[in-house]
């Protein structure tokens, strides 16, 4: 688990995991926008339900990471563009370090605020801005 923060400004703040696909079988997850602290529960929840069989996979809504706040999340797949040491340095790292092979895979975990989420129209500016869309396409 990282966390990365901007002490001057929660929003570009982040979390990710490191060693999900060994430790869990599933891809690495990053959640952005969110105060550490915040980010750092979201993955462990995610971690927590992996163990107990959850699979991830593009678009699936995730509950119960965020559950003192009226959040609704969702995995998506993050496009091999933004596999990059910007977001998920560790990760690469220890990927490369144990296989010697680059990391493939990760999701992003998406929240919503106010029940709209950063592809919906009426996504405010701040929320976007939050969330870099690490992702592609809009679900419905």
């Amino acid at each position: 688990m990282v966390s990365v923060f901007d002490p001057e400004d929660d929003a570009k703040s982040f979390a990710y995991s490191v060693g999900f696909w060994e430790s869990v079988d599933q891809p690495e997850v990053i959640i952005l926008g969110l105060p550490s602290q915040m980010g750092v529960f979201a993955v462990n929840a995610v971690y927590r339900q992996c163990e107990a069989g959850l699979m991830l996979s593009d678009g699936q809504p995730i509950e119960g990471l965020l559950e003192d706040y009226d959040v609704t999340c969702m995995a998506r797949l993050v496009d091999k563009q933004h596999l990059i040491p910007e977001y998920l340095n560790s990760a690469l790292w220890y990927h490369y370090l144990r296989t010697r092979k680059p990391l493939d895979a990760a999701y992003q975990l998406v929240w919503t605020y106010g029940g709209v989420w950063p592809w919906d129209a009426e996504a405010s500016a701040e929320l976007l801005e939050d969330q870099p869309q690490l992702y592609s396409g809009i679900l419905h």
